[in-house]
């Protein structure tokens, strides 16, 4: 098996692990995990599969929630814009790691609203149920940076000092 590919995969599994970790809402390392495996991974399915396998595991750990449908769908679209990066770096990272968590709360909020019977399913509602989910999102999106910045760092450390030395 490639070093890298292996590398790659644990840094994935391991730090999805932080998510049984005590933390504030929605403050979790899923989505720069995504956008970094979908960056780094060369292979499509294997950029793919990689953070929705990890978050499955993490789930089986901390439980299965009503919403991991939109979930696993924005995990998937994520994995695919990190893998439309062609040049690594922080305008980059930022514009994906911002558009990544607009889409994630887009589309898990559009799916609360449509499935959980707390808002009324029609347009106030729809609003509503975005209004009330305001104030998880400045979690979401300072984590997505947060750990976009840390994994690409910290991979690109690993592979300037020790992936060579590997090959």
């Amino acid at each position: 098996m490639n070093i890298k590919l292996l590398l790659i995969a644990l840094i994935i599994f391991l730090v999805s692990l932080t998510r049984i970790l005590p933390h504030p809402p929605n403050f979790t390392p899923i989505l720069a995990l995504a956008i970094f495996g979908g960056a780094f991974l060369t292979n499509k399915r294997t950029a793919l599969c990689i953070p929705v396998i990890a978050m499955f595991l993490s789930d089986l750990i901390i439980g299965f929630h009503s919403q991991i449908y939109a979930v696993y769908l924005c995990i998937i679209v994520l994995s695919l814009l990190g893998n439309m990066i062609e040049k690594r770096n922080i305008l980059n990272l930022g514009i994906v790691g911002i558009s990544g968590s607009l889409l994630f709360f887009i589309v898990t909020n559009f799916s609360v609203w449509l499935t959980d019977g707390l808002y009324p399913l029609n347009l106030t509602g729809l609003m509503q149920c975005y209004i009330m989910a305001i104030p998880f999102f400045h979690n979401t999106l300072i984590s997505t940076i947060i750990f976009l910045a840390i994994l690409f760092t910290g991979y690109s450390l690993i592979e300037k000092r020790f992936l060579k030395i590997l090959n």
